[in-house]
């Protein structure tokens, strides 16, 4: 079975059915069933901080509220926890330090921790410059936009 770590904006998407992307995420969703999605700390608190703002185009209240809402979608979904967080202090995983920026540093990271959990990091972005990451090009899996 593939294995996916949604990022925050995918997460959001999935979510909210008045994202940009909700259809998208969910037309890619059903085209990669039978998958098990994985969720890490700094998607969860990524998508309560995000949803619970109140300039949020669909702001889906409190971020405890927030907090049920994304509990009950790791429930519904079977979401399993990552289990290995690295570093990118770590050399054998950050090959290019050059590519880390204020801008990437975020997304570099979840396409390590997804590598590092056998899985690939599920985006909308496509400006994530893979080749930083040790392996990170097959762990990119893009999601199409409409």
């Amino acid at each position: 079975m593939n294995r996916y770590l949604p990022d925050i904006n995918t997460v959001l998407a999935l979510l909210d059915p008045l994202h940009v992307h909700h259809d998208d995420a969910h037309h890619w969703y059903e085209a990669v069933s039978p998958v098990q999605l994985l969720i890490c700390p700094h998607v969860e608190n990524g998508v309560m901080r995000i949803a619970s703002q109140p300039r949020y185009p669909n702001h889906l209240g409190t971020a405890a509220n927030v907090r049920e809402i994304l509990k009950k979608f790791i429930d519904q979904l079977d979401v399993k926890h990552c289990t290995s967080e690295p570093s990118l202090l770590d050399e054998k995983i950050l090959k290019s330090p050059e590519q880390l920026t204020t801008s990437s540093i975020s997304d570099l990271y979840l396409l390590a921790v997804a590598l590092s959990n056998g899985a690939k990091l599920a985006t909308f972005d496509q400006r994530i410059k893979s080749s930083a990451i040790q392996g990170g090009k097959k762990a990119l899996e893009i999601i199409h936009a409409s």
